[in-house]
């Protein structure tokens, strides 16, 4: 067991701890005897902690100018204590030392040890002795580069058979970090040795869940191969994982559900017992309005797969992602993020158009052919655009052909969509001999300007600290927790400036020296709702379309493009379109995509009809996507031109 050590300890200049921790640090300061002989390793490490929180430039209230030049001046002479304590390290003690850290203190020992060169007294002996200690968490060890460097052979050879091992490896080359990961591994250990440490991992009955999800949807690399055999074991060991483990846990269940039947109203919903939801469409109005433009329209006055903008809702933004999920998931580098609501979203999408569907077909209408009269007969007859084909599969085929031609027209539609945007018509010819392959990213549109996306730190901090729960600026003094976000608790109560607590007061004024919270003369203090409406409009949606603002709203965006606050996109999908297409339709994206363009087109699909039957309701859904997508852009290149003429 490490010992107890309650010293003082710097975090960062945001913890709220700091000013208990300056407090102490005065007191030391105060008594600092600079002709001490410093034994004890802990004492030492909180110099370095009280060096490191003064330097921060952190003070209390009540230190003056002079005081803080002092603490200051007392604070360089530590490096003097650092180097003489370090440099009397060797083999004999270095063991009593390491064994002597509170536990708080590790990681900076780890960093004074290799910032005063200590790796070249200790031997490797001794060094690797320390290693196969029970108690030596090797996470801490692998942060320091130069550490890992200089016991290269020893890392290697405790990673091979530590335990610690498979969760590192996971951690380093699969593992989304927020702020990256900082591990460095022993060239030592060979990336080939890595298949075989995981596969014994993914064998033990201690294999943690999350690690086996991402093993499971894990992409190949250079630095960390992946074999399908070992992705195939982990996704086995998923799919058993409760099977001899009993659930201790709390379920909560919850269903989603879509009915069409004869109602009064086009759309309602209702909740049912078990946290069962559903939502009725009128089968009336479905069967009442069979005409091809309206089936279309369906889509996004109806069934709301698009917002007024004509952005998807289909796709995953991080505001809907709640604070729990964010905190407890463990997600893969390369993963599509997805949260309860995207699923809830994905499933409910699915199961409309697949109503749709059904109901269309039992009445003589194939979606299918809705979307070959988009091409064929509603481009030409209501823009004067000639060319597209679509040639959807027809009714006799199997499932599999399905999915494989719809997938293999929507390439094609798009590459017909990116001449005419090039060349202004389609020369068949031409396009015929094309055999690139369509990437999303790089699809432009006729509209210039089309979407601004987030592109400075002060515009994320902006939307943090107005809308994010976890911003701490919702609770004051008068209202305590009853709003939780800070655009709350300033559209409902009447604010002053005095109301907010000294730590929050630096935000509110960064937030009023931005334009974003104006401040009266007596110090009331009231949102910039322009600002903020445009502002609250991109948090939600990751993206803003400047094609649908006017009046003040569009000079804001003009301004903060024109100071490098948001950046403007050419493009025919949004990025977090994008995504989503690319995380539905291939893998190149994402590690966990489900890839159901290439799957059919390399026949690795699954043989249960049941599944090849939803993903062609998918690929419906998604052609939906592309048909809206590209007839938005006609119409707002039809409405610039009319404007420009006038």
């Amino acid at each position: 067991m490490r010992p107890e050590y309650d010293g003082v300890k710097f975090y960062s200049v945001y913890d709220w701890s700091i000013g208990e921790h300056l407090e102490k640090a005065s007191i030391i300061l105060e008594s600092f005897d600079e002709n001490e002989e410093y034994l004890d390793i802990n004492k030492v490490i909180e110099l370095y902690n009280i060096q490191e929180l003064i330097n921060s430039g952190c003070t209390l209230n009540d230190w003056d100018e002079a005081k803080i030049v002092h603490y200051k001046k007392i604070c360089d002479s530590f490096e003097r204590i650092f180097g003489k304590f370090f440099g009397k390290m060797s083999d004999e003690n270095f063991k009593q030392i390491c064994q002597s850290i509170c536990i708080g203190y590790v990681e900076d020992f780890w960093k004074l040890f290799v910032q005063f060169g200590t790796f070249k007294k200790v031997s490797g002996k001794a060094f690797a002795s320390y290693l196969n200690e029970p108690e030596t968490t090797l996470y801490k060890l692998l942060q320091q580069k130069e550490l890992v460097k200089a016991y290269d052979k020893e890392f290697a050879e405790v990673l091979r058979i530590s335990e610690q091992t498979p969760r590192l490896i996971i951690g380093k080359f699969l593992q989304k970090h927020d702020h990256g990961c900082s591990y460095s591994f022993p060239k030592e250990l060979s990336p080939l040795e890595y298949e075989g440490i995981l596969q014994r991992y993914i064998k033990l009955e201690t294999a943690n869940l999350n690690d086996l999800q991402l093993l499971a949807y894990s992409q190949s690399s250079k630095e960390c191969p992946i074999s399908d055999k070992l992705r195939l074991s982990a996704k086995r060991a998923c799919e058993t994982y409760w099977e001899n483990r009993p659930f201790t846990g709390v379920e909560i269940g919850y269903g989603m559900g879509v009915e069409f039947a004869d109602v009064s109203e086009i759309k309602s919903a209702k909740r049912l017992e078990n946290n069962t939801y559903q939502i009725t469409y009128d089968i009336k109005w479905l069967l009442d309005n069979l005409d091809y433009p309206t089936i279309l329209n369906n889509f996004r006055y109806i069934f709301e797969q698009f917002d007024e903008c004509w952005r998807s809702t289909l796709v995953s933004v991080e505001s809907q992602l709640s604070s729990f999920e964010k905190m407890i998931s463990t997600r893969g580098i390369k993963e599509f993020i997805k949260g309860n609501h995207f699923n809830m979203g994905e499933n409910i999408s699915t199961m409309q158009v697949k109503g749709c569907y059904d109901i269309l077909k039992q009445n003589g209408v194939r979606l299918e052919d809705v979307l070959k009269w988009f091409f064929e007969e509603y481009l030409p007859q209501e823009f004067g655009v000639y060319g597209f084909r679509f040639n959807p599969p027809s009714e006799d085929t199997t499932m599999v052909e399905k999915c494989r031609t719809i997938a293999s027209e929507m390439d094609g539609v798009l590459k017909q969509f990116r001449m005419y945007v090039q060349d202004g018509e389609i020369d068949r010819e031409l396009f015929e001999m094309s055999s690139e392959h369509i990437r999303f990213s790089s699809l432009s549109g006729f509209v210039k300007e089309k979407y601004a996306y987030e592109n400075s730190d002060d515009i994320k901090k902006e939307q943090f600290l107005l809308f994010s729960d976890q911003s701490l600026l919702g609770c004051i003094r008068k209202t305590q927790d009853r709003y939780s976000r800070f655009v709350e608790l300033m559209t409902h109560e009447d604010v002053e400036f005095s109301d907010f607590w000294e730590h929050q007061q630096k935000n509110i004024r960064w937030l009023i020296e931005r334009d974003i919270v104006e401040e009266n003369a007596d110090g009331h203090l009231k949102l910039n709702i322009a600002k903020v409406f445009v502002l609250k409009d991109l948090y939600e949606h990751d993206v803003i379309c400047p094609q649908y603002y006017s009046g003040k709203l569009k000079n804001i965006i003009n301004e903060w493009c024109k100071n490098g606050d948001l950046r403007l996109s050419d493009s025919l999908f949004s990025e977090p379109e994008q995504n989503y297409l690319n995380y539905e339709l291939n893998k190149s994206a994402y590690s966990n995509g489900l890839d159901l363009r290439n799957k059919y087109a390399h026949s690795t699909y699954p043989e249960d009809e049941k599944i090849q039957v939803m993903d062609y309701i998918v690929l419906l859904k998604i052609m939906i996507l592309v048909v809206t997508k590209i007839n938005e852009e006609f119409c707002l290149k039809e409405q610039i031109e009319a404007t420009s003429e006038k």
